[in-house]
């Protein structure tokens, strides 16, 4: 067995370094070892897996594990809302991004990324609370911002409720988790075409081959080139692979390498403006008469350009029937070129006019013109995992170290001149001839933060049906941010021209849940959990991290939840249901510019949720969610109190999901050999505000989808329907943009299996 090396706390990449040559230096032992491995039961082995291979996903979400060390155990048995988006019911539904994903996921809405272009990847927000730094790869942070496409995913976990004691800080709604697809024992071969219209192109293919009794390898790549249904010039073109080995697999020691990459080049949609109001709340232009829902009020140099390259190492050591120790490690690069025009249109000068059925009134272009970035970071998290008894009662302790750094540095892109403007009825995309976006090398940023963390928890059973688990994380941020002044000079330390701020941050994350089980379908729990984001928190997503006027104190977030967990029929069925109220203190307002003022505003959002996975019978299977929210500002200061009593911004008061689908072969039209599938979901949402303000509303959401596939021995054909009722909807929203989703969209796939 390899003796594991002590991490010791670090303020630079240090630990990262430690921790991956730790686990590549347990590639030699692992074949030595796959020789003399042993099935010596543990108590961790017992838990069946979520993402191995999709194919074993149970249909009962409850039943599989969180595919995280340091949350052991099931989901039935972890006192938190958990959602499973599943390999199968991404296949099913033909999901190619997170944010078609998350689609499944009530309570979770997306943003479009501010005027000062600091996001228009993938941002979203969990509960009505931001988490654009909350979004993680294999329980390891994904630092960058980019539009991340699902051909690597195996599944999507989103974990509700402050969480910053498993997760780290932000987490104020929850957090997303990505889980990779790895290597795994047999050989498996899949290839799969799709066309829809738009047009839409796609192709991936995923193969995996055993080399020996405990090795394997997996390639898996993609390439796609799609241009979205009724909205004008807006594309997003991408291709990506993943490169995966696995060694003493189905041992007690095993260890995953990944390599990740994707490239994607897209038109920069930052949405429709809102028809401002003199008074009274706005909605977006498409709403009025007059203007079409394809408009786009970008330019032709509108770009967002990127690549990510991503490698992550996973060690895990079953040292005895009562120790696991596992080992994380990752190191990230991004590089991103991106610019963009954010169009308004104020009351006074197009506003009232669109309001009162004239579009012929021309718009505003605003915000930078982009910026070329690149960002870095690693993380490394140690967890021990021990199951004990101590005074002949059983308690699982997990403790660990988490060290992670990550650096930003962007220069500020400059237009050689004004932008023209159309009409809000008829917009204008193309520059002048004269009109170029350059690189004037004067306005610099750069951002180097590290964390360093401890955590532990304890879960004492006082009896087999009731226990108590117990759990804290403390942090240590530090952020060092540089910016240049008008004409400031290139990159130098101390040299005049440089502004600098720094913030050093402490936080304690407690978490205490009580849980009883009196049967192993039953969970109920009461639980309670605090989370803290600093200043200057994920800088990579972030243009302007910190300033002046920045909050000198953590926000802190406190979530209590009460809720149940059920499996029916003889654990085909899963049911959950939990009441929830989040606690924001010290709120951070983004001020459209990238900046993030402190408020001194405190928010409450409560609510319900409920959901149901798995089979109805055996041939019908059905995935369903429902997520309430409750929202309101309870305190603001004097200046802003004209805000107490209105709603939080970003969380709809309904929003809801299902999906489901019935095998019209096996019961019905059993002469057709193979699976017939017949299935379909909806979507929807109320509206929303965007800002605390209560000024600008996002109207409700409904999206109708259907799918029909037919899979006979190694073939799969399929046909997908989306929005077919081809409502206007908007997928993402910012202050006072809105982006449009698409019309009415099918899609054909063509896939092999062998």
């Amino acid at each position: 067995m390899t003796k594991m090396k002590t991490l010791r706390p670090s303020v630079s990449g240090a630990a990262l370094t430690t921790g991956l040559a730790m686990t590549m230096s347990a590639i030699p032992l692992l074949g030595a070892q796959a020789q003399q491995a042993t099935s010596t039961p543990n108590a961790t082995e017992e838990l069946p897996t979520v993402t191995v291979e999709g194919d074993n996903a149970p249909a009962n979400a409850l039943e599989g594990s969180t595919g995280l060390s340091r949350m052991p155990g099931t989901i039935q048995d972890t006192p938190q809302t958990i959602t499973v988006i599943s390999q199968e019911t991404m296949q099913q539904q033909g999901v190619t991004t997170l944010e078609q994903a998350l689609r499944n996921v009530p309570g979770v809405t997306a943003s479009s990324g501010e005027g000062n272009g600091g996001m228009n990847g993938d941002q979203f927000r969990i509960r009505g609370f931001q988490a654009n730094g909350d979004i993680y790869v294999d329980g390891l942070r994904d630092f960058g911002s980019y539009t991340r496409d699902s051909f690597a995913f195996e599944s999507v976990e989103v974990f509700k409720g402050s969480s910053s004691e498993n997760f780290g800080m932000g987490t104020t709604g929850g957090a997303i988790n990505i889980t990779q697809k790895q290597a795994h024992l047999g050989d498996k071969y899949d290839f799969e075409g799709q066309i829809g219209n738009g047009p839409l192109y796609r192709v991936v293919g995923d193969v995996n081959k055993q080399i020996d009794d405990t090795t394997a390898v997996r390639f898996v790549g993609m390439y796609t080139e799609q241009d979205l249904v009724d909205r004008d010039y807006v594309y997003k073109d991408r291709y990506g692979f993943l490169g995966a080995v696995g060694f003493g697999l189905g041992t007690d020691q095993t260890l995953h390498l990944n390599i990740f990459y994707q490239d994607g080049d897209g038109q920069t949609d930052m949405g429709v403006p809102f028809a401002t109001r003199s008074t009274g709340v706005s909605l977006p232009v498409t709403e009025y008469p007059g203007v079409s829902r394809s408009n786009y009020y970008g330019k032709e140099t509108d770009k967002d350009n990127y690549d990510v390259t991503m490698f992550t190492a996973k060690y895990r050591n079953e040292v005895n029937e009562w120790l696991t120790v596992t080992n994380d490690s990752r190191l990230a690069y991004y590089n991103r070129y991106y610019t963009q025009s954010a169009a308004s249109c104020a009351a006074a000068t197009c506003g009232m006019s669109v309001i009162n059925g004239n579009a012929n009134v021309p718009y505003a272009l605003g915000g930078p013109a982009g910026f070329d970035q690149d960002t870095y970071g690693g993380q490394n998290i140690t967890t021990a995992i021990a199951d004990v008894t101590i005074g002949g009662f059983r308690n699982q302790f997990v403790a660990g170290v988490d060290f992670y750094f990550q650096n930003d540095s962007r220069s500020y892109l400059t237009n050689s001149g004004a932008k023209t403007v159309g009409t809000v009825a008829d917009p204008s995309f193309y520059n002048p001839d004269s009109f170029y976006v350059y690189d004037s090398g004067l306005n610099l940023r750069r951002s180097q933060a590290t964390n360093s963390a401890i955590f532990a928890s304890d879960r004492f059973w006082f009896v087999d049906t009731l226990s108590l688990l117990a759990g804290g994380r403390f942090d240590n941020y530090n952020i060092d941010y540089e910016t240049t002044s008008t004409g400031g000079r290139a990159p130098s330390a101390n040299v005049p021209g440089w502004s600098d701020y720094d913030s050093h941050s402490s936080f304690f994350s407690p978490s205490l849940s009580l849980i009883w089980e009196p049967t192993k379908e039953q969970t109920y729990y009461v639980s309670w959990g605090k989370s803290y984001t600093p200043p200057g928190g994920n800088v990579a997503v972030t243009p302007n991290p910190l300033s002046s006027t920045s909050a000198t104190e953590p926000e802190s977030n406190e979530t209590t939840e009460i809720g149940a967990k059920l499996s029916l029929l003889d654990g085909k069925i899963g049911l959950t249901g939990a009441l929830f109220r989040t606690i924001k203190g010290n709120a951070y307002y983004d001020l459209g510019n990238g900046l993030y003022q402190p408020t001194g505003d405190r928010q409450r959002v409560q609510g319900v949720e409920l959901g149901a996975t798995g089979n109805l019978t055996d041939a019908w299977t059905i995935q369903a969610a429902y997520t309430y929210l409750d929202s309101e500002v309870t305190y603001s200061p004097p200046a802003t109190a004209a805000t107490i009593g209105n709603e939080v911004n970003y969380a709809p008061r309904n929003s809801a999901s299902i999906w489901t689908t019935y095998d019209v072969a096996k019961h019905w039209l059993t002469s057709i050999p193979g699976e017939l599938l017949v299935g379909g979901g909806i979507t929807y949402s109320d509206g929303y505000y965007t800002n605390t303000a209560n000024t600008s509303w996002i109207p409700e959401t409904f999206s109708l989808d259907a799918l029909i596939s037919y899979k006979q021995g190694n073939y799969r054909f399929a046909v997908n329907g989306y929005n077919l009722t081809d409502e206007l909807n908007y997928v993402a929203g910012f202050n006072n943009r809105a982006v449009v989703g698409t019309g009415r969209a099918v899609v054909f796939t063509v896939g092999a299996t062998f």
